[in-house]
């Protein structure tokens, strides 16, 4: 008898000290019964919609589910509960059961937000947007864990709206936050069909707020111009986790080669404070296995050609997923856990763990010892040619009075005037204007093919215009051989294009034409404006980033 009240209290002692937490849009999940909502292509019966074609599209589902091995999933355009809970079947037949569910009750919109997981759910409930509107209501959800964790799981509405429709949901997700207790851990999931930092990048078409937007101005992830980060977060403000990774891997959804991070994963300094929850810094991704990817890197969105469903395909989003630890001291009472409970799991059958692990795909991390908030960032100031010898930034730096020599599309090379060496900032440069001078935050770089590059950078101070042409020198051949000059940007380049190459008083150099800069033909007599002096598999190069920068010679 005692064994039995004993083994009866287990699942309270071994509550999970560690959470991997997803969010995946899974692309209109439908069922076959038919309730006037549908969308058009949805309709059974109709466009091929069939139930063979859903039992395909839940076994993809389903594939990506189980090999994310998240703890806890949100999911955004699900039906109904009858299909959330034929995916929760599908799922356990699979061997990966989410026991778990919960989902949006409103009956008025054809797609819900839901979650499915692992945890015990202890309550869940609707947050409506407004009283009397047709917007999809966020999903409210607290986990049965201990310390309790709180899940608003997201669909804002589409860009085919301006962004005064995105800003009603985040007024009202702000409304029921500022009611939250003093404290409390939750943690914001889901599409938010809102680019990270939207408020910089909004089109015009959607700007009709005058650059206030619901995830940058109304969930405060964004001061001034800034993102907010994990090292300066404050009571109030949220901070994206798209910040945790350099800028050209902050995307989950391409639309038409238009790469876009509206899925996101939003804390409050509650998970980031050394109590309770805690994020796992560094641990956030988006999962992106090879079958999610078609031949030329496009993402296998969900098949829908010529009116009818092909049964092929996943979603036109990718996952994303971030892990949580317990910390404080629920997670110091694990630790000192005695030697007679690791004897009695051991007496029932249970392998004694004196860490746990939270598995995502197809790798594990063990769970730190305790999680301590990083202190507000210090930042050193550096000069470009020390950055270039820099294997990696392990604290931010401080570049001061860096020319924008150079800027085409999100990348740039900035050089400081005194230091005189250049480096490529890429994809990293979006509110950086030409000609114009800055004082910049340097927070990762990576090195491709030896070349160092600036991965996630921000405006610290806007200097203004300042002459950047006369640090532009005319080419010479003997700058691809100069260490010095490699990185940085030459003009009035004047040959004749063979193949991969270009002459220049009969001399071959490389030359590279980069995609959307086209590549003139053979025999072409060119005048180079500007190109970068790049380094590539062993050899210098020629650079030429857009049809802009030459012309006919």
């Amino acid at each position: 008898m005692l064994r039995i009240l004993f083994f009866l209290s287990l699942p309270i002692l071994l509550l999970p000290q560690t959470l991997a937490i997803a969010s995946w849009n899974v692309e209109n999940l439908f069922d076959m019964h038919y309730d006037g909502l549908e969308y058009a292509e949805y309709v059974p019966g109709r466009h091929g919609w069939s139930e063979p074609m859903l039992r395909s599209k839940l076994r993809n589902i389903s594939e990506v589910i189980c090999d994310l091995d998240a703890d806890v999933i949100g999911l955004q355009e699900v039906e109904n509960d009858r299909i959330l809970s034929r995916l929760q079947k599908r799922l356990k037949r699979a061997g990966c059961a989410y026991p778990y569910r919960a989902i949006t009750g409103d009956n008025r919109t054809p797609i819900h937000n839901a979650l499915l997981s692992r945890i015990p759910i202890k309550r869940a409930k609707d947050l409506r947007i407004t009283r009397y509107g047709r917007q999809r209501s966020a999903l409210e959800a607290v986990l049965g864990t201990d310390p309790p964790l709180r899940l608003f799981v997201n669909h804002w509405r589409s860009k085919r709206g301006p962004e005064s429709d995105r800003v009603v949901y985040a007024k009202a997700l702000k409304k029921r936050l500022d009611r939250l207790p003093k404290g409390a851990e939750y943690f914001l999931l889901g599409d938010f069909n809102s680019h990270y930092n939207e408020s910089i990048t909004i089109d015009k078409k959607h700007n009709d707020t005058h650059n206030v937007t619901g995830i940058n101005t109304i969930l405060k992830t964004m001061v001034g111009t800034r993102m907010v980060r994990l090292d300066d977060l404050k009571k109030g403000q949220l901070a994206s986790l798209w910040m945790e990774l350099p800028s050209s891997e902050r995307w989950s959804h391409n639309f038409f080669g238009d790469k876009q991070a509206i899925d996101a994963m939003l804390i409050p300094s509650s998970l980031h404070d050394g109590r309770g929850w805690e994020y796992r810094s560094g641990s956030f991704r988006v999962y992106r296995p090879k079958y999610l990817f078609g031949r030329h890197g496009a993402v296998k969105r969900w098949s829908y050609k010529h009116g009818k469903h092909l049964g092929k395909g996943y979603s036109d989003h990718l996952p994303i997923v971030a892990v949580f630890d317990a910390n404080g001291t629920t997670n110091i009472a694990d630790q000192k856990r005695s030697t007679w409970f690791d004897k009695t799991l051991e007496w029932f059958g249970v392998e004694a763990k004196g860490k746990q692990q939270a598995n995502i795909g197809s790798s594990s991390v063990e769970q730190p010892q305790a999680i301590i908030p990083a202190p507000a960032t210090d930042f050193q100031s550096a000069t470009v040619s020390q950055i270039k010898k820099k294997k990696k930034i392990s604290k931010p730096l401080l570049l001061k009075n860096a020319h924008v020599v150079f800027k085409r599309r999100e990348s740039a090379v900035i050089q400081q005037a005194r230091d005189g060496e250049a480096i490529l900032l890429y994809r990293s440069a979006l509110q950086l204007e030409e000609g114009h001078c800055y004082d910049l935050k340097i927070y990762r770089m990576k090195r491709y093919n030896g070349l160092p590059e600036l991965t996630d950078v921000e405006i610290e101070r806007a200097l203004g215009t300042c002459d950047t042409e006369s640090l532009i020198p005319k080419f010479h051949p003997s700058m691809l051989n100069d260490p010095r000059a490699i990185g940085g940007v030459a003009r009035h380049i004047q040959g004749v294009i063979q193949r991969h190459s270009i002459l220049i008083d009969g001399t071959p150099y490389r030359i590279h034409f980069r995609k959307g800069a086209g590549r003139p033909r053979s025999g072409t007599r060119l005048m180079i404006d500007r190109a970068q002096i790049g380094y590539y598999k062993d050899h210098t190069e020629l650079v030429v980033w857009s049809k802009g920068d030459y012309h006919p010679w």
